[in-house]
């Protein structure tokens, strides 16, 4: 095998593992992975969906087999979700709320800069229980690419220095 060969093999056995990694998780073939991760108990949480198609929907489960997603029509997620964003010299902070029969979720990613990073899902009930699923190994941000996208969360303190309309 010559060296252009073995070139352009290393770039479509890249762009095979590209496309395998955008399938992975709960997040179908097509669709961008947004926000993806495993808990230490091995369920996912993950945001995805297709910007120009307008989906968006929050995924969480194991990998063949969803337990929870929200909205239940992913082409009216671009209305449920509502973004908020944070940064400073080494900090950095996201998070994506919906609210789901009275329950708050709170997808975060947190960047700090003590070079800690925690991210996950915060689920706030009614009765004021709260609880984080936090992600344990790998993690796929693309929060930032729906800025322009999704609503401002106007409620949230990450916006204090962002005008939400």
């Amino acid at each position: 095998m010559n060296r252009k060969s073995k070139g352009l093999l290393v770039c479509g056995l890249a762009l095979a593992s590209m496309a395998w990694a955008e399938a992975a998780g709960l997040c179908a073939a097509g669709e961008t992975a947004f926000f993806a991760c495993q808990t230490s108990r091995g369920r996912h949480i993950a945001l995805c969906g297709r910007l120009p198609e307008k989906e968006l929907q929050y995924r969480f489960g194991l990998e063949h087999h969803i337990e929870f997603q929200f909205p239940e029509d992913k082409n009216l997620g671009m209305d449920e979700f509502l973004f908020a964003h944070y940064s400073r010299y080494q900090t950095n902070r996201f998070e994506i709320r919906f609210t789901n029969r009275g329950t708050d979720y709170t997808l975060f990613d947190y960047d700090e800069e003590d070079g800690e990073r925690r991210s996950g899902v915060r689920v706030a009930t009614p009765d004021g229980r709260v609880r984080d699923l936090k992600c344990a190994g790998p993690l796929t941000n693309r929060l930032g690419e729906l800025k322009e996208v999704l609503r401002c969360d106007p409620d949230n303190a990450l916006n204090l220095m962002r005008d939400c309309p």
